[in-house]
């Protein structure tokens, strides 16, 4: 039970890595000719505190926060659920945590099978998160679609860039940390 979580875990990671802290690094060296605020005020968000930010990098998470929103306007709960789904699941490994001190130090349960139990709720959810790209990956096409109508990017590798970096953000939300 522990080498299928571990191992779910780590083929997350992996594939995390591959699919967007590579693409995130690239994306942060391509500066844009638009702001984060203003993409979110043209998909119909609230830009906070990366509205001034002008990366290709938080330019695609915008488009994809974005997509989302017009999506969940639109009625479909499933995003929601995927933009709200990703914080809940930040929670999951300190109560693991917590709850293996408390078997620690109350000898209610073997802390080995707390932690088991532990991670395999985690690499349940993980998997959950994964098999739900598909709604992120819509949402981006969404979004870009929107954005594309009252937009024009005066550099193609900017457009490229941003869209590359929404695209491998959908796995930035499938682990918990």
């Amino acid at each position: 039970m522990i080498l299928l979580s571990v191992l779910t875990l780590v083929a997350a990671m992996v594939a995390r890595w591959w699919f967007w802290r590579r693409v995130r690094d690239q994306g942060r060296r391509v500066e844009c000719g638009i702001s984060v605020g203003e993409v979110m005020e043209i998909l119909g968000g609230s830009s906070g505190k990366a509205g001034a930010f002008r990366d290709a990098a938080a330019l695609g998470n915008a488009v994809r926060e974005g997509g989302l929103r017009l999506m969940e306007k639109d009625g479909v709960a499933l995003a929601k659920r995927r933009r709200l789904g990703w914080w809940n699941l930040r929670i999951l490994p300190a109560l693991v945590v917590m709850l293996g001190v408390v078997s620690l130090v109350s000898k209610w349960a073997p802390v080995p099978w707390v932690l088991a139990i532990g991670a395999l709720l985690i690499a349940g959810h993980v998997v959950v998160r994964i098999a739900g790209i598909s709604v992120e990956l819509e949402a981006v096409k969404r979004g870009w679609a929107e954005l594309g109508k009252q937009v024009r990017f005066r550099r193609m590798d900017e457009e490229e860039a941003i869209l590359r970096c929404a695209r491998a953000s959908v796995w930035e939300t499938i682990l918990p940390w």
